[in-house]
């Protein structure tokens, strides 16, 4: 493999995971019934809204 490969699927694997964390404090910002039920979900919005 050659490094502009690489160098191109690890930022595409950080852009997907910021927009998926950026998706999960969305949603529970948006639907506070669904807090409390998966843990590692509460555990993210919390740390981004201490990030922010």
């Amino acid at each position: 493999m050659d490094e502009d490969k690489i160098a191109r699927q690890m930022e595409r694997r950080r852009q997907l995971a910021d927009r998926n964390t950026g998706a999960v404090v969305d949603l529970l910002g948006r639907r506070e019934e669904l807090r409390g039920i998966y843990p590692a979900a509460d555990l993210v919005a919390e740390n981004v809204g201490w990030a922010v």
